[in-house]
């Protein structure tokens, strides 16, 4: 009886051996092929060896395996928000740093995820041009600073908030300046220059943008009264339109008395002083306008 239990055992042994020394191999040829440069091969074979119960927790199989799918993602969906293969890698990536990998092995795998996630801010910047793909833009901002963080937890992404921001907040003021009757760009590009002057409030770009889309909102308003326009209706867009030429006056008074010389500022508040019937006003800043220029 002890002599059967002994060879069962040896028999289990020996068999588990097997399985392992096979798993190491198919690791192996994945390494050499994905060193050939061959990562659609290594694929199949790496996939394999993560699933197996004696290799499921190798640190080193998990990052291989985030490597090579991370090789056939540059040739395929380096530009594609959303991909399959670019979740598949980090995923791999995170369970290999889950399972203590070697300092060498978690440098790398940091190094890779950050550049998955500023793989995500340049979809972004190519998403902008696009006024149709603005909330995909968001999206893959929000995917950004969500992966970046996943490696550097105390990262301060301020900068990167205000630049955003700045870009979303920019392009749609343009958009809106360039065609009134677009308003949902200028509502779109106050949210965002909101947010620009809220983490940096002296930044001159963001309050410049965002007085001139109050100030062109305002005259929509006025363009829109003709002859017919009942009176009733007259003074509510009268109204109206004041109330948007004096949302548009602190972003410029903050540009003014940041930068007295600033050509925009000060074209900006003699016309909106002009819209708001205030003479005095108007023509001080023309005389500084003026004064400006020939300072330039």
């Amino acid at each position: 009886m002890r002599n059967t239990y002994l060879i069962v055992v040896l028999s289990l042994v020996s068999a588990l051996s097997t399985s392992l020394y096979a798993q190491n191999d198919k690791f192996n040829r994945a390494q050499e092929l994905y060193a050939a440069k061959n990562p659609e091969a290594a694929k199949p074979v790496i996939d394999s060896v993560v699933r197996h119960a004696e290799t499921k927790k190798d640190p080193m199989a998990w990052a291989l395996r985030g490597y090579i799918y991370y090789d056939i993602y540059k040739k395929t969906d380096k530009l594609k928000l959303n991909s399959a293969l670019r979740d598949s890698s980090v995923k791999s990536l995170m369970i290999a740093q889950s399972l203590k990998p070697d300092a060498e092995i978690r440098k790398n795998i940091d190094v890779l995820v950050k550049n998955y996630a500023q793989g995500y801010y340049s979809i972004v910047k190519t998403l902008l041009q696009d006024s149709s793909n603005f909330e995909r833009s968001q999206t893959a901002f929000k995917k950004y600073k969500e992966l970046y963080s996943k490696v550097d937890s105390t990262f301060d992404f301020k900068q990167k908030d205000i630049e955003y921001y700045s870009a979303v907040g920019s392009q749609f003021s343009d958009k809106f300046n360039n065609d009134n009757t677009k308003s949902q760009f200028g509502e779109i590009g106050k949210v965002a220059l909101m947010k620009v002057i809220e983490l940096d409030p002296k930044n001159i770009s963001a309050n410049i943008n965002l007085g001139i889309i109050y100030y062109n909102q305002g005259v929509n308003l006025i363009n829109q009264m003709d002859l017919d326009t009942p009176l009733d209706k007259l003074e509510i867009i009268q109204d109206n339109s004041a109330k948007l030429f004096k949302q548009s006056l602190p972003f410029m008074n903050k540009v003014y008395q940041l930068d007295p010389k600033n050509l925009k500022a000060l074209e900006s508040l003699r016309q909106i002083y002009q819209a708001l019937n205030d003479s005095e006003k108007s023509i001080e800043f023309n005389k500084k306008l003026e004064e400006a220029k020939k300072a330039k």
